[in-house]
């Protein structure tokens, strides 16, 4: 009805069509193809957190003199 007379009949038919046209882009969003492969972000914020882990416990304590 919106493409040949371009009215909408109440507020609530707006509401509905911004939701339904919101839930098939989510839709799209949550089936869609991945852009960034997050195994290797996870596998190199490891291997990170292992190396501060490693240089504190590696580092000597440092004693406050006064």
């Amino acid at each position: 009805r919106e493409r040949v007379i371009r009215i909408f009949p109440n507020r609530e038919s707006v509401y509905r069509l911004v939701g339904a046209v919101l839930i098939e882009i989510d839709e799209k969003w949550m089936s869609g193809r991945k852009y960034l492969d997050m195994a290797e972000y996870w596998q190199w914020q490891k291997t990170k957190e292992q190396g501060v882990r490693s240089v504190n416990q590696e580092a000597p304590a440092i004693k406050r003199v006064g």
